[in-house]
């Protein structure tokens, strides 16, 4: 079988392993998984950075390069996010705050299944969460949505403690959830901004042939003259409200191709060039 295909496989193999423990995978359990490819290292964070972009938390990886906010960068969030920072603030300074003593305490509880210890603990890491928030704030994540997602990622966290420190799991889980939040929506910007490009093309195309032509053109004319796939024109056309009438076309075998899968396409190409220069 083509590489190219095996490690396309993989990478569905890979991300319904994630899909199957909460969208989430560890660094070591990926790297076991792909054990038989030897892979670089740079192909492994491609492999990372596509779970990321897939809303999976990849734990034990950091991602580089990421912007994170320093605490005296508040100026950047947005006037909605500041409003509703100020008033999620405001909700849990009432809470009692969780001594170090305590926490150790409550961690023994609940790594035994204490719900009521992790509820504790829950209360315990809001303003954690907070800061983490902000640390890892991008500005196409709505700040609120990645506070949620850390709480969301914190009471996964208290499910599945380790036995040494679990105050760095816990941040860590939350970190990481929050990125992978931001990859899979700077990944969906992109296959918007791909989409609307892809449209704006074809509404080009439309125009001139039918000016040069005097006619309406066929789709299989419009493939020809744009030199694009007859089955990712019909697939834009489809998500662009637009009535096709395709007599020879079977709808089974009509894909959805474009701009899709573009970062893996990407993984794919960094895969095989690697390989290449490996052999």
């Amino acid at each position: 079988m083509n590489q190219r295909i095996q490690f396309q496989e993989k990478l569905r193999g890979i991300l319904d392993m994630a899909r199957a423990q909460q969208n989430r995978v560890t660094t070591e359990e990926v790297e076991h998984y792909f054990e038989e490819e030897q892979l670089t290292d740079a192909q492994t964070e491609l492999v990372y950075d596509y779970l990321l972009s897939q809303k999976v938390a990849v734990s034990g990886y950091e991602k580089k390069g990421g912007r994170i906010t320093d605490p005296g960068e508040e100026e950047k969030f947005t006037e909605e996010e500041k409003a509703y920072l100020k008033d999620y603030e405001r909700d849990i300074k009432a809470i009692r705050p969780v001594s170090g003593e305590e926490q150790e305490n409550l961690f023994q509880k609940a790594k035994s299944g204490d719900a009521l210890a992790k509820s504790r603990l829950v209360e315990g890491y809001l303003s954690t969460v907070v800061e983490l928030a902000k640390q890892n704030y991008h500005p196409e994540v709505f700040l609120g949505d990645m506070i949620q997602e850390g709480n969301v990622s914190l009471m996964l966290a208290l499910d599945m403690l380790p036995e040494e420190d679990a105050d760095r799991f816990v941040r860590r889980e939350i970190a990481q959830s929050m990125q992978a939040l931001a990859e899979e929506q700077k990944e969906t910007k992109k296959r918007d901004n791909r989409m609307v490009e892809k449209v704006n093309e074809l509404d080009a195309g439309i125009t001139k042939l039918t000016e040069e032509m005097g006619r309406k053109v066929t789709i299989e004319e419009l493939a020809v003259f744009l030199d694009m796939p007859l089955e990712e024109i019909v697939s834009v056309m489809q998500l662009a409200g637009e009535e096709i009438a395709l007599p020879e076309t079977d709808p089974e075998e009509v894909l959805h191709v474009p701009g899709a899968g573009k970062m893996k396409e990407e993984l794919l190409d960094g895969f095989e060039d690697m390989k290449y220069e490996k052999e």
